[in-house]
């Protein structure tokens, strides 16, 4: 039976919840706001499969494979200029999708929470979310996807990655998983009450988000609030309140500071993050500042898939350990501890 003794070892992927025969296990929100498993005892029969799947306490050991790195972007426009760096997702997305697969991806709903979802389109998960999302019950639609041979594009952060290949149990080669590189996952009470604060100062209620707006160029990014009443908020992160907590690292849920994935070497096929030295990584490139993306290739599954779908990118092959050293330091090293952070979630409900 799951228990979370310390909060730093769970990082809330719902990989317990999700694998438990007996639906003895709920997810439940701490004081923070994080989501944590919470098991009901009448229920339990004692099956161990929650701790089975825990990817913290059984780590998915990393491909031996010679991991290749690439800069790029998609080559629609349309595509880069909604896209938080060069848009990798949407023409892998759109691959998937002709081949009548499903994507599974991070998006908002009608209130604007953060969740995962299956969808039939690619476009809706463009774009950062600096807030962990809400999973649900996407790991065993997606085992429901895969045992009926239906292709599955999974989208998320290391532990949700692991945290899905650790339920599944087992390889699928109709699924094709991309992690984003972590900076860390601010609460969603934290986003709730941001965004009531936003609603309350604005005096209407919200029709558009965009967390790295390229208002002015990718290197400059801002949150863009549109809201109905035809207000539009642009505030940078120096002076946005949520991305100031998230850039300054004081909001993150506690596993993020002791991050079990940290790695060059992920379980998925792709690992994407920002490119802000396209020039340096490429000879000859100009950065005209619309935004590039880091890729590193973590398999020979996503070898054969870029080779599909190259011709959608500009595409250049760089060096993986100057990429890194450039771009990549979140790659390997976890969020530093704010020493203020316990103060600012107890002051959150003030």
């Amino acid at each position: 039976m799951i228990v979370v003794k310390n909060k730093a070892d769970c990082c809330g992927c719902t990989a317990c919840y999700s694998v438990c025969p007996k639906k003895a296990i709920s997810m439940q929100q701490d004081q923070e706001g994080f989501l944590y498993p919470f098991v009901e005892i009448s229920k339990c029969i004692d099956c161990k499969l929650c701790d089975s799947a825990c990817p913290i306490e059984n780590k998915i050991e990393s491909k031996m494979f010679d991991r290749k790195a690439y800069v790029l972007r998609a080559k629609d426009v349309e595509i880069v200029s909604t896209s938080t760096s060069g848009g990798f997702v949407t023409p892998l997305g759109e691959w998937i999708l002709n081949q009548g697969g499903v994507i599974c991806g991070a998006t908002y709903n009608e209130e604007y929470k953060v969740i995962h979802k299956i969808s039939g389109g690619a476009e809706e998960f463009r774009g950062s979310k600096y807030v962990q999302s809400d999973l649900g019950d996407c790991f065993s639609e997606i085992k429901k996807h895969l045992m009926q041979e239906t292709k599955v594009c999974f989208i998320g952060t290391p532990c949700q990655v692991y945290g899905l290949k650790s339920y599944l149990r087992k390889e699928y080669d109709n699924l094709v998983t991309v992690d984003l590189v972590c900076h860390g996952t601010p609460s969603p009470k934290l986003w709730k009450k941001y965004l009531d604060e936003q609603k309350d100062k604005y005096h209407s209620e919200i029709d558009d988000i965009v967390f790295r707006n390229k208002t002015y160029g990718y290197h400059s990014g801002t949150m863009r609030i549109r809201f109905k009443n035809q207000f539009v908020y642009y505030g940078s992160a120096r002076v946005d309140p949520m991305l100031k907590s998230f850039f300054a690292e004081i909001s993150s849920r506690p596993s993020c500071y002791q991050c079990h994935f940290k790695s060059v070497e992920r379980c998925s096929d792709f690992t994407i993050y920002d490119c802000w030295h396209a020039n340096n990584l490429v000879e000859g490139l100009v950065d005209d500042d619309k935004g590039f993306t880091n890729l590193i290739v973590q398999s020979s599954k996503g070898e054969r898939i870029l080779d599909r779908i190259a011709d959608r990118y500009e595409l250049y092959a760089t060096n993986l350990e100057k990429a890194i050293e450039l771009d990549g330091t979140m790659i390997c090293h976890s969020a530093e501890p704010h020493p203020r952070r316990d103060e600012y979630y107890l002051n959150l409900d003030k």
